[in-house]
Formats: structure tokens, sequence, C-alpha cells
């Protein structure tokens, strides 16, 4: 096991502005020297410049403000500041808390991968000392199958000694009985009666002697017969011993598949802390840009009506939403709208909605679009239209933790006016961690997202995409 798992991790964290990656504790002293901190211009104007630029802005900045208009000016950019600061706020909670997890992920994974290494070296162990037991039950095997045979061989050769004993002493006994029939005939002394008398003793004591030595091979079958069933017994307990091995074989396979899917769980947290990086850069990049707090619509309220809205706002319901997620994941697809109006007799307008973001944004985001359709009214309409649209993603819950989404400058040229702009390149986006860790978003399966829209009259500026 590698010792890097328990070295001493120097925590790297980003600047708000530069986004220089520096030590924690020098974050602060970094903060107070950065070029790219945005300081006010000192003549009031109400315009925000990074540090190394601000000689600059000083030389071609003329003081032509009211006292009025630079009060109001303090007040705005103040309320800018707090929401700025408390959007950075969060997402570096969210880092810290990113951060936290991966190192408890990890600190996982190496307790883990510890306990396999033991438990794969017990079962190599345990491998061994079955393979050793089975050698052993085989040459142990072997040796009583020798001895079986030698015991038959010598059964056998016991057996044939004593059959030719009888037979030898049948032949005696015949000999004799004509031997004796003979001497009845010839004498009628008594000696005959003598030797048939040792005749008798002899044959008793080669039974006795013959049956003494049955019996003694009797015995050595049947000891070599229990020897053999406590092999047996012995080979049985080894299976059973092989049988245990076999399930702890089989639960370590299952805590390998659990090691692999803690290192998945490790790549998806990495992809998660670059996807934090990415929304704090771009947060950076908006602050840069912008010098002003984007206006907000009043927040009127109207009923969602089944016909087409003619006040330029919509809140649109989408139903089953992990349906329609799973169906995006797997075609692409894209979800509109219904079809509504800004005003009476305004532009046509449809919210194009990528449940799975497209682009570098796949798997990632929520991707919507709002689209400037043909309509009956459109030789009468200003062109090229200028639209302020704010979609919002409503909180079932909680109402304050709305996430609004402002699109500038929608738009098509009037020369182009048979056709709408398919492609403007405006977007909002809404990252799926949001919605994955916020469950009130799509309660009960349902989304809502309220749209509204406010015709500007001012000339076409560059199109942005600016999130509060």
């Amino acid at each position: 096991m590698s010792n890097n798992v328990h070295a001493i991790v120097h925590r790297s964290v980003p600047c708000y502005f530069c986004n220089v990656f520096l030590e924690e504790k020098f974050l602060t002293e970094h903060i107070t020297q950065c070029a790219s901190v945005l300081e006010e211009c000192p003549n009031r104007c109400g315009v925000y410049v990074s540090r190394r630029n601000l000689e600059e802005h000083r030389k071609s900045c003329n003081k032509k403000m009211s006292r009025r208009n630079n009060q109001i000016k303090d007040i705005q950019d103040s309320v800018w500041k707090e929401k700025v600061f408390s959007v950075l706020t969060l997402l570096r909670l969210a880092i810290d808390q990113g951060e936290k997890e991966r190192i408890r992920l990890q600190d996982d994974l190496s307790r883990s991968l510890s306990l396999l290494y033991s438990q794969q070296e017990s079962l190599i162990a345990l491998q061994s000392n079955i393979a050793e037991a089975v050698e052993e039950f085989r040459g142990n095997d072997a040796i009583l199958n020798m001895r079986l045979n030698d015991l038959e061989m010598i059964s056998d050769n016991m057996q044939h000694r004593t059959s030719s004993s009888f037979r030898q002493i049948f032949e005696q006994l015949k000999m004799f009985e004509g031997e004796l029939i003979g001497e009845q005939n010839k004498c009628a002394s008594t000696d005959w009666f003598k030797e048939l008398k040792d005749l008798k003793t002899f044959i008793a004591k080669e039974s006795v002697r013959a049956s003494d030595i049955w019996q003694e091979h009797s015995q050595r079958v049947n000891d070599l017969k229990l020897e053999l069933e406590m092999r047996c017994k012995d080979s049985k307990d080894l299976m059973f011993k092989h049988d245990i091995l076999s399930k702890k074989f089989d639960s370590l396979a299952k805590e390998i598949t659990c090691s692999e899917s803690t290192a998945k769980q490790k790549l998806d947290l990495k992809g998660l802390k670059f996807q934090m990086k990415e929304n704090l850069r771009y947060i950076e990049e908006l602050i840069a840009k912008s010098c002003t707090p984007a206006p907000l619509l009043s927040n009127s309220s109207c009923l969602c009506e089944e016909s087409a809205s003619t006040n330029g706002r919509i809140i649109w319901r989408i139903d089953r939403y992990n349906e329609k997620m799973s169906e995006a994941r797997e075609t692409d697809c894209a979800y509109y709208s219904p079809v509504f109006y800004d005003k009476k007799y305004g532009y046509t307008l449809k919210m194009e909605l990528f449940l799975n973001g497209k682009g570098q944004w796949k798997d990632r985001h929520i991707i919507g679009c709002l689209r400037v359709e043909k309509g009956k009214w459109d030789p009468l309409l200003d062109w090229p239209c200028i639209l302020r649209a704010i979609v919002i993603l409503r909180d079932q819950d909680n109402p304050a933790n709305d996430v609004r989404k402002i699109v500038k400058t929608i738009g098509r040229d009037r020369d182009d006016s048979n056709e709408p702009d398919k492609e403007s390149g405006l977007y909002m986006f809404v990252p799926h961690t949001m919605l994955s860790r916020y469950a009130s978003y799509t309660k009960n399966n349902v989304m809502f997202l309220d749209v509204q829209v406010k015709d500007i009259k001012t000339s076409a500026s560059t199109t942005s995409l600016i999130a509060q």
C-alpha cells in the first residue's frame, strides 16, 4: 500500500478575481495586491475597473453626473456587491464541501484496499493449506490402497495354506483308515487305539492353530476397514472446508465490486469539482464585464391559461420530468413550450429546452433558448425586435430560492422576417447538480419555468447571458 494516502494535503484555493491557485493562508494577502480586483472609479462615475486599468480610466473619465445620480448609483452598487459576494460565498462553500467529500471517499477507498489486500493474503494462505491437505490425503490414500492389496494377498495365501493343510489331513486320515482296517484284519492287538488317539490330538492342535491364524487376519482386515472409514471422514471435512472457501471467495468478489463503485464515485466527485471551478470562472467573467446590475422586472402575477398568453408571461409546467430527462439523454431531443406573445398583437415566442444540455454543456446543464417564431402580425411590428426575457426556475417549497436566468436582447433582422431566427446563440443554464441537491425544484416529477418577456425600445446590443 502506498504511503501517499497518509501524506499531508496542502490545500490550494483559486483567487476570486485572477483565478490563480495558491495556498489558502496566502489568499488574503494576495487579494490586497491582485491587479485583477475591481475598484470603483475615483471620480464616482459608477464604473468598476481592475486595478491595472484604473489609471488609464481615470485619465479618460469625465465627471458629468449630478449629486443625486451619484447617490442612486451608490445604492445600486452596494446592492450589486452584496449579491455578487453572496454568490461567491455560496460557491466557495460548495467547493469546500466537495473537497471534504473527496477526502472522505479517498480515506474510505484506502481502508477498503487495505482490507482487500489482507483478505487476499488470507485467501492465498488458506488455498495453500488446502492444497497441502489434499496432497497429504492423496499420499495416505495411496499407502492405504497398498496395505489393502497386501492384506488381500496375505488372506489369499492363508486360505490356500489352510485348504492345503485340510487336504493333507484328509489324505492322512484316509491312509490311516486303510492301515487301521488292514491292522484289524492282521491282529487284534490294542496298539492302533493309541495311534488313533495321537492322531486326534494332532488334528485338534492343527485346527486350533489354523483358527488362531484366521482370527488374527480377520482382526487386521477390520482394523484396515476402520482406518479407511476415518480417511473418508477426513475427506468429507476437506470438502466442507472447500465449500466454505468458495463462499468466502464469492463474498470477496462482491467486496471487489464495491471497491470499483467507490472508485467510480471518486471520478464523479472529480467531475463535480471541475464543474464548480467552471462556474466560479464564469461568475468572475460576468463581474469583469458588468458594471451595473441588470434591472429586474416587476413581480407581476397572472394566471396560467390554456390558450396563448398575450401579456409576455407564461408559466410552463413540465410533467413527467424524470421520463423526459431519460429520453433526452438517449436521443438529445428538445422540448418546446406553448406559443405566447410579448403583448397583444406582438411577437410570437416559444421556449426551447434541452434537458440534457448540448455541446460542451451536455450531461451537465439544462439549456433553454427563447425563440422568435413567424407570427400573424410580423409585418406590423418593429424589426429587428429587441426583447429582454427573465426565465425563473420555481422552487415549489420555498419561492425565495427561485433560480433566475436572465436573457438579454432576443431578436432577428427584418430582412429575414420570413423565417424565424433558429440560431440566436442566447441560452440559459441550470446545473444538474442543483436539481439533484434540491428536490423541491422537481417535486412530484414536475418542473415549473416562469418566462417573462419585455419589449425594450433601444438599439440591439451584443448578445449576452447574465446570471442573477
